[in-house]
């Protein structure tokens, strides 16, 4: 196992993220920590077996141990740059005019810059290689190499690196490692080196050039959860991909329909040739016999002055759907060509435009956090969910028996997603969340082109035991009705 320990010697970590630099970077990427090392490397015209071991190193992405982090708030400064022109240039009018006191002007301007920097709980970075070992020799070249690094990111962002011993223990340190695990799904997406990185960085090192990008990896929190503890969940991944909204018209929950439309209509016509469980339809266009994925509001409610209005977006996948496949289907949508997040632009008609990027923040609002939806870890799951958005009927209740056939409708929609049957189902005009709109504000669905009404309702359902989310019912839940949130009561209460 090769392992190396970073020291934030000042307390904070300034680097800017590679998708927004407004923002700062962390957790550090792997590939940040190797060129930190490749430069040390260069600049001491380190010998072979430094270069030998830094080729090792990029052969896969390393596990990652770092603390939590809070952003201090960016301002932008103007700082001098390099001198543009000579101060005697230009003559007549277009002469550069004196400096105070007739002293000749410098030909330098100040442009606007931003030093965003992050404040972790804890300094201290770890890196570890466990399929890699080293020699007696090799540990040595390695040692040597961590003493020469002096910062991380920003010259100003000092760090004291250092090879630890193979025989350390970390698993009884409490912050949260991170495992490379691929796809776009994954918590954070971090820049790690690849095969022939250390070669390219050294024709740009001589070539006094900035660093070319490299390579991107999806990193995700260990999360041990025993077995015998594990909830019943239904088909849908809890690991929603969430879209923060960062420009646009506010809307409302009730605007659900027409902004999930939007969603699905951009997302069909970035995939090239949508497989079955994105379109929901099978070759010959008949729909789709299993699940797809669903498309989710992400509104402001069940808090004090909550107003239900829309922070985001949210796309469901179907559990059963591998990582390779979502990466193939989902990453033109989500990441550009460099692997930086994209802005995606949502055309809405008279509601207006949308830009929303997939959301990277570590602290987040409570509705753009998966687990506010799906009561996976590291929250708890629930056995009593709410509607925030009404229920779609899969059929007209008949007048004399209404509320019975509501409610065994209700009953066969959460068969369709894989829950157990409920042990009660309350049935309410009204969400019991703050924020959310009454059922008759909701525009209802309606059964193909030009056909009739579907009725729908709000509803609380009960569980004999904990369930795990996302829960969507009812013949609206690909286009967000149905969504349910967990509600927990005092009775509840450890």
């Amino acid at each position: 196992m090769i392992g190396i320990g970073i020291r934030y010697l000042n307390g904070w970590a300034m680097a800017t993220h590679p998708a927004d630099r407004k923002r700062p970077e962390w957790p550090p990427h792997p590939d940040r920590i190797f060129m930190a090392l490749a430069a040390a490397h260069f600049e001491t015209n380190g010998d072979t077996n430094e270069a030998a071991i830094l080729e090792r190193l990029e052969l896969q992405p390393p596990l990652l141990r770092a603390a939590r982090h809070q952003e201090r708030e960016t301002v932008t400064a103007y700082v001098p740059v390099n001198d543009t022109a000579s101060p005697l240039k230009g003559s007549g009018k277009t002469q550069r005019p004196l400096a105070p006191l007739g002293s000749f002007p410098v030909g330098r301007d100040r442009q606007a810059r931003q030093f965003p920097v992050a404040l972790p709980d804890d300094p201290v970075v770890h890196l570890r290689w466990p399929d890699l070992e080293l020699s007696p020799t090799e540990g040595r070249a390695l040692a040597g190499l961590c003493a020469k690094v002096t910062c991380v990111g920003h010259s100003a962002s000092l760090v004291q690196v250092w090879l630890e011993d193979a025989e350390q223990d970390n698993e009884a340190d409490s912050r949260p490692e991170l495992l490379p695990v691929g796809g776009s799904a994954a918590r954070y997406r971090l820049r790690v080196p690849a095969p022939g990185r250390l070669e390219r960085l050294r024709a740009d090192y001589v070539a006094k050039v900035r660093p070319r990008a490299s390579a991107w990896c999806g990193y995700d929190p260990r999360v041990e959860s025993p077995p015998e503890t594990k909830a019943p969940a239904t088909c849908f991944d809890p690991a929603l991909l969430v879209l923060r909204k960062i420009d646009g018209p506010d809307l409302g929950l009730e605007s659900t329909l027409l902004v999930t439309r939007a969603l699905r209509d951009t997302v069909l016509s970035v995939c090239w040739e949508p497989p079955e469980w994105i379109s929901g339809h099978q070759q010959d266009r008949s729909p789709s016999e299993r699940d797809h994925m669903a498309f989710l509001p992400l509104p402001h409610v069940g808090r004090a002055h909550a107003d239900g209005h829309l922070l985001g977006l949210a796309l469901a996948v179907p559990r059963d759907v591998p990582r390779d496949e979502r990466q193939r289907c989902l990453g033109p949508l989500l990441f550009d060509e460099r692997g930086y997040p994209r802005t995606i632009e949502l055309k809405m008609g008279r509601l207006g435009l949308w830009h929303l990027r997939l959301e990277e923040r570590e602290y987040r609002p409570l509705a753009l956090r998966p687990e506010t939806w799906t009561a996976a870890p590291p929250a708890e799951s629930a056995r009593r969910w709410a509607t925030v958005t009404p229920i779609s009927l899969d059929r007209h209740p008949k007048a004399r028996d209404r509320w019975e056939e509501i409610e065994n409708s209700i009953r066969r929609s959460r068969s369709r997603i894989g829950l157990p049957e409920p042990t009660d189902i309350v049935l309410s005009p009204v969400s019991l969340f703050i924020g959310a709109p009454h059922g008759e504000r909701f525009p209802t669905l309606r059964r193909g082109i030009g056909g009739s009404r579907v009725q729908h309702t709000h509803a609380v359902l009960t569980f004999a035991e904990p369930v795990r989310g996302p829960v969507l019912l009812g013949a609206g839940r690909y286009r967000g009705y149905g969504l349910c949130r967990p509600l927990q009561l005092v009775e509840e209460a450890p």
